[in-house]
């Protein structure tokens, strides 16, 4: 009852002061407005203000008593927003206007401020542009130019308890993403210049195979440029392109390369006019040249004219050990890779595959050229490309006299064509006509493709037949495989891409099934649990002695009892491990265990029906390199690869890049007919690699899937398993004197043999010691430079595997570092705009 009535006391207390209180602020309040009275004239006892407009304008200004405006300021810092907020609640309408008039202002200044971000000024190049846009730091520019903008788009997007939250599986769309793309929006409206944004996403749309249409709806909407704009700025970005070529030439050595291009061409219903056929054009690319002493581009007289030499190679016992240890090292790697139970401790032990000349890591800058209408397959053909070439990135011979020599590139056939050149001008004086300021160089990918039809056809066997063991067996009757054309009496070359699949699995097969032959265990997964880096190294060394060397054959076969089927798989394992580092020392960049494996191809290759040409490249090339004076060996060795991402293993060669824009030239051509689409190629091939880089940044920015993707390998453990247990179950790699096939299975060649005898035949001492010299013509000559005694003299022509294999786009995606996109998706589009080229022409 007591603390009932303490209750009620203290609420009648609190009251009667609220009560007090009330009337105290209400004759302050009164007090207050009287004071307002006296804001007026002298005339009405005032302080002589017209108005309260005139005295708080006067209060609000500084100057005057210095102490009073002092502490009037103070006043507004610590109570400015509670005065503020209590006159807005006086008047909505006043609140209103106050910041709409406010906000005007400091919008219209932050638009200003994004408008200059997004208007490229009068210096900035279209190629500079696609080159440095970012989106991620667009929008950090955007909210430091604009940030009330950025924190008003914040506060709106920024959900409420009322807004329902996303479900299982759902993301919220990226806000700074979304808010750049409002202010892109905002900044087109202010300005058609302030277009940057809008520009990289209209060439987006374009390489993505957008029609006309949704660009045209895209455009209106504000996201892009409208489509007659963006062919506009291809064109400008190819004139660009030449521009940068051109400059590329005048700062530095360069190199080029170019490449026949053959396109199948169908109409649907043929008219003498149109009819089915194949037109033949060539595609090249300038690269600068990379020197490793100074990290960059090669200066001008790098390589004098007059350092190209005039026109023993078997393979040295330091290269012959060289090549043994990385081999080595590569069937440590597998072994690590897929034996089951191998700790991630021994893979860090391995290390990295001992280097014998590494190209130091840097990035490659490459320049197509306009595509030509010009078969460089035949002599003169040959001759107007490398004409046109050299006409259009600016080179004649006086500047090439500064510029020094020019290295050429290409696969074997342009350098095929090349070599009867340079012997056809060899009286011309004129560095270009003469091919006096060049020095060519045949594509490693050709050669990589070569080797791996190489071993495929030698070691393929007998198709059907009932005996395990060889290329056959494992493909189609293992592996239940799609039948692969293969062997030396095939009239077709062998399909690279599902060969080069086929040794990557068979190989690591055979060396899961020689641990388990060789490891002191019955139980290889069990061993490989518990074993220390030390006894896998031994046993690793034993399977390599026994499994994979020529000594182990030669032992082998002049051993009184025989195994054929053991012999045949030894020496596969050998070559394959030739092709597998062969590749692997490309990816890395080191150009010395490339050589090493080329000084192995070149001798296997001169076995009698395989790859003769292929020898003699390689043959002439080492002794090229060997001949040539010590930069200019340096500078062909470290630029015979290039790294366009300049990411480690990521090193191609040179011919596999051309390869690239002969796809996507292909993609482009074979919209249209042949009277329409060559002048479009000609101007697209020169940026296509920027516009397909302007892609990537959008692809990436607004997390796009890529119509095409990287290649990406699947898992082939089920099939090395698979491979693994039939090697066990049929003993191949085990020495069975009385096996039943070696009475029906015929014996693979050794092909380090075998081509080594070649040194000692007739007609070698004929081919490589005939009377080269020839007599100087000093009368008539033929108009069209090939002189009448090249033409005549034919040499024997020799029994060699198809030479002419055009890679496809299996094989190109075979290249984990490019991006191809699926043709059909952008063949709409490359016709719109090819349509839209002939009617500005007509105009």
């Amino acid at each position: 009852m007591q603390a009932r009535e303490k209750t009620l006391a203290a609420e009648r207390a609190a009251k009667e002061k609220a009560e007090e209180q009330a009337a105290t602020d209400a004759q302050d309040t009164l007090r207050a407005q009287r004071v307002i009275d006296l804001i007026t004239s002298d005339a009405n006892g005032g302080f002589n203000f017209d108005s309260l407009e005139h005295f708080f304008d006067s209060l609000w200004r500084t100057g005057g008593d210095a102490a009073i405006s002092s502490k009037i300021s103070r006043y507004i810092q610590r109570h400015g927003a509670e005065h503020a907020e209590g006159m807005f609640k006086r008047s909505k309408s006043a609140k209103d206007d106050y910041i709409t008039a406010a906000m005007a202002k400091i919008f219209q200044q932050e638009g200003r401020a994004i408008q200059a971000i997004l208007t490229r000024n009068s210096t900035t190049t279209v190629t500079e542009l696609l080159k440095e846009f970012s989106l991620d730091q667009l929008g950090e520019k955007i909210q430091a130019a604009a940030p009330t903008l950025w924190a008003a788009l914040a506060v709106l997007a920024t959900p409420d308890s009322s807004t329902r939250k996303e479900t299982h599986g759902e993301t919220r769309r990226n806000k700074p993403l979304v808010f750049t793309t409002i202010c892109a929006l905002i900044s087109i409206l202010r300005s058609q210049r302030a277009n940057n944004f809008q520009l990289v996403i209209g060439l987006f749309l374009l390489g993505s195979g957008a029609s006309k249409r949704e660009i045209s709806v895209l455009a209106h909407a504000g996201l892009s440029i409208s489509y007659a704009a963006i062919i506009e700025h291809v064109k400008i970005l190819s004139k660009e392109g030449l521009d940068k070529i051109r400059q590329v030439v005048s700062e530095g050595m360069v190199q080029i390369v170019w490449d026949n291009l053959n396109i199948a061409f169908r109409v649907a219903a043929q008219r003498l006019k149109a009819k089915n056929h194949f037109d033949n054009g060539t595609t090249g690319t300038v690269l600068p040249v990379f020197d490793p002493a100074t990290g960059g581009q090669a200066a001008h007289g790098t390589l004098p004219l007059n350092m190209k030499p005039p026109h023993d190679v078997l393979p040295s016992p330091e290269s012959a050990a060289q090549l043994s240890d990385s081999c080595f090292w590569q069937l440590k790697r597998m072994a690590l890779e897929h034996i089951p139970g191998m700790p991630d401790g021994l893979k860090k032990e391995l290390g990295e595959c001992p280097e014998v000349n590494q190209i130091p890591l840097h990035k490659t800058a490459q320049f197509p050229v306009p595509a030509m209408q010009e078969d460089e397959s035949t002599l003169d053909g040959n001759l107007r490309v490398r004409a046109t070439i050299y006409e259009t990135i600016g080179l004649d011979d006086e500047k090439l006299e500064t510029h020094g020599l020019v290295g050429e590139d290409g696969d074997l056939m342009t350098d095929g064509l090349k070599d009867k050149l340079e012997s056809a001008r060899r009286n011309s004086t004129s560095p270009i006509e003469g091919m006096r300021g060049s020095f060519r160089r045949w594509g490693l990918f050709h050669g990589q493709m070569a080797g791996g039809r190489l071993t495929i056809n030698e070691h393929w066997g007998t198709p059907n037949s009932p005996w395990p063991g060889g290329l056959w067996w494992e493909h189609n009757k293992l592996l239940g495989r799609k039948p692969l054309a293969a062997g030396w009496g095939g009239k077709k070359a062998t399909e690279w891409q599902p060969a080069h699949e086929l040794i990557h699995i068979s190989l690591p097969a055979h060396i899961v099934d020689g641990f388990r032959i060789y490891c002191p265990s019955d139980n290889l997964e069990e061993w490989a649990k518990t074993t220390t880096y030390s006894e896998f190294d031994v046993v690793a060394k034993t399977v390599y002695d026994q499994l994979f060397s020529t000594a182990a054959v030669n032992r082998l076969r002049t051993s009184q009892a025989r195994d054929i089927t053991l012999e045949n798989s030894i020496l596969f394992n050998r070559d394959a491990l030739f092709y597998i580092e062969f590749g692997l020392a490309i990816k890395k960049g080191d150009i010395g265990r490339v050589l090493n494996v080329l000084s192995i191809w070149m001798v296997m290759m001169r076995s009698p029906k395989t790859m003769p040409r292929y020898a003699d490249a390689m043959f002439e090339t080492l002794v090229r390199i060997k001949s040539f004076p010590p930069k200019l060996r340096e500078l062909y060795l470290m630029n015979w690869l290039v790294n366009i991402t300049g990411r480690l293993y990521g090193f191609k060669p040179v011919d596999l890049l051309q390869e690239h824009q002969n796809f996507w030239a292909k993609i482009i051509y074979t919209a249209k007919g042949q009277n329409k689409s060559w002048k479009w190629l000609s101007m697209i091939t020169v940026c296509i690699f920027t516009i397909r880089e302007a892609m990537r940044t959008v692809q990436t920015a607004f997390r796009i899937p890529a119509y095409g993707e990287k290649h990406k390998t699947p898992p082939i453990d089920k099939e090395v398993a698979l491979i693994a247990a039939a090697l066990q179950t049929d003993q191949v790699q085990s020495f069975v004197e009385d096996r039943p096939a070696n009475d029906h299975v015929a014996p693979v060649r050794d092909l380090i043999k075998e081509g080594a005898l070649y040194a000692d035949t007739r007609k070698a001492f004929h081919r490589f010691t005939r009377d080269s010299r020839r007599p100087e013509r000093r009368g008539f000559s033929r108009s069209d430079g090939v002189d009448e005694d090249t033409e005549g003299d034919r040499e024997e022509e020799e029994e060699d595997d198809v030479e002419v294999y055009e890679p496809t786009e299996e094989d190109l995606r075979m290249d984990d570092e490019e991006f191809l996109m699926e043709p059909d998706e952008i063949l709409a589009s490359a016709m719109d705009l090819m349509d839209s080229m002939d009617c500005d022409a007509e105009d």
